[in-house]
């Protein structure tokens, strides 16, 4: 399920000095911001260190969705459990699902051979779970249209087949939560729209109980629209935070992953590689007031060979380590003349 109560902040490419951008980019992340706070971007030798320049920071994206908090996994109508496949549980949820069914009295019990020759409808019959059961038998099991009233309070209202719940079917759940769409075997499967009690919609496909196909997704006024898997996001998608940042490509396990778009707000946008939800590979950042970076990312930072371009035609070609040029390099002027050197930690170390 999505999380927007803080982690969709972004302060990508941001106007700081170097230190307080490294800063931010591994522990104030994520936080947007259009600050135009302008430093360096070189310190020259002694010879030519009169030139100041706008400092090109770290980028950050936001932080989102873990493994974790990705999709609440619903608990199995029958057995109020996770799906976890272990024998003892499998053995476990098998007893469970025998008591949701097996009347609790002799009487009820002698009631359901009616069912053995026809399908019959029967008054409230109470289980062993604690439940009851008002609809429909036959072969002494639900089957057909029928109403299941669990221990908790929460309800089941739709189809039966031989003594689960399959087909289409409504359940509410204990904490105000409301499902309508197709079962199989007790499990939410097929199509359906989740509401949930703090306001979450989820309409889409399922399997055993999980988002798992393509569905849409919204809360807090953000929204998910793509594939999932499992009951994460992984596949093609488009996320659109509720402040209005928005990233499109693909994920993988519920994090972006792959080739993807990521815009901000104020009109940056990212292009290019994406790995365990944060920018690494070849990629472009773009501001909209013309700057302009095409190189390599790794975790989140420039690193390795970049190209950064200024609105005013100046421009930094080389190596970078940790958001920083580092490494051979040079830098173009705006009327043409060329420092060629090695920088260190974003300073220029050296002239060649």
């Amino acid at each position: 399920m999505l999380e927007y109560t803080g982690q969709t902040k972004a302060n990508s490419e941001g106007f700081h000095s170097v230190v307080d951008s490294d800063i931010e980019s591994w522990i104030k992340r994520p936080k947007s911001s259009s600050q135009q706070d302008y430093r360096k971007l070189f310190e020259l030798t002694k010879h030519c260190y009169a030139a100041k320049l706008p400092q090109a920071n770290c980028d950050e994206i936001p932080e989102f969705d873990t493994a974790e908090d990705s999709f609440l996994q619903r608990p199995s109508m029958c057995t109020n459990k996770s799906s976890k496949q272990s024998c003892e549980i499998m053995k476990e949820e098998k007893q469970q699902e025998k008591e949701l069914i097996t009347p609790i009295n002799d009487e009820d019990k002698h009631l359901l051979l009616r069912s053995d020759q026809e399908q019959c409808k029967l008054q409230a019959i109470k289980m062993k779970s604690g439940g009851c059961y008002t609809g429909q038998w036959y072969k002494r099991k639900p089957h057909g249209m029928g109403e299941y009233l669990f221990a908790d309070s929460s309800r089941y209202v739709g189809e039966w087949n031989n003594g689960f719940a399959s087909g289409k079917g409504e359940y509410y759940y204990a904490d105000g939560g409301h499902y309508k769409g197709e079962f199989h075997l007790n499990s939410m499967q097929g199509t359906g729209i989740y509401k949930y009690a703090d306001g979450t919609v989820y309409d889409g496909q399922w399997m055993n109980d999980k988002y798992h196909g393509y569905g849409i997704e919204i809360k807090n006024e953000s929204q998910y629209k793509g594939k999932f898997k499992s009951g994460l996001k992984h596949g093609q998608g488009t996320l659109i935070f509720s402040n209005q940042e928005k990233y499109e490509g693909s994920f993988v396990n519920g994090l972006f992953e792959g080739k993807g778009v990521f815009i901000w707000p104020d009109g940056r946008r990212y292009e290019g590689d994406w790995k365990k939800g944060m920018m690494h590979g070849q990629g472009m950042l773009q501001w909209p007031d013309g700057r302009i970076y095409v190189g390599q990312y790794v975790n989140d930072k420039r690193q390795g060979f970049g190209t950064f371009q200024f609105a005013d035609g100046r421009k930094y070609a080389g190596q970078w380590m940790n958001g920083l040029q580092h490494g051979s390099g040079e830098f173009t002027e705006f009327h043409g003349q060329i420092t060629k050197g090695v920088w260190r930690d974003g300073k220029l170390f050296s002239i060649y």
